[in-house]
């Protein structure tokens, strides 16, 4: 029965050594891009960019629908449009920052 509780504890001794040394992870190095990746990017610019513009359009719209309406005496649910025109573009604009990130280009 010593004998056994003396392995079981040189055990456990060596087990906590290996774990004290520190984990032992691979380094699976930097990687390579493949070949299309700057097409790739190029692609996600023009996306953000045409994205952006109907954004700014859609500004315009709702301005120009603001003039009308007030010309003619009526009133319309211009902040709701507003508001969610500016979550689109904040959505935008967060999607194109984290995919920038997480792509390494920042």
């Amino acid at each position: 029965m010593l004998d056994m509780t003396i392995l079981w504890t040189a055990g456990l001794l060596h087990h906590g050594a290996d774990l004290a040394a520190g984990p032992v992870v691979p380094n699976p190095g930097g990687g390579e891009k493949p070949p299309f990746a700057d097409a790739v990017t190029t692609l996600l610019k023009w996306g953000v960019w045409g994205a952006l513009f109907s954004c700014v359009g859609g500004f315009i719209t709702i301005g120009a629908r603001m003039a009308l309406q007030h010309r003619r005496g009526e009133s319309g649910n211009h902040m709701g449009s507003m508001i969610i025109v500016g979550f689109a573009t904040i959505l935008i604009m967060a999607a194109y920052t984290i995919v920038k990130e997480l792509a390494g280009a920042g």
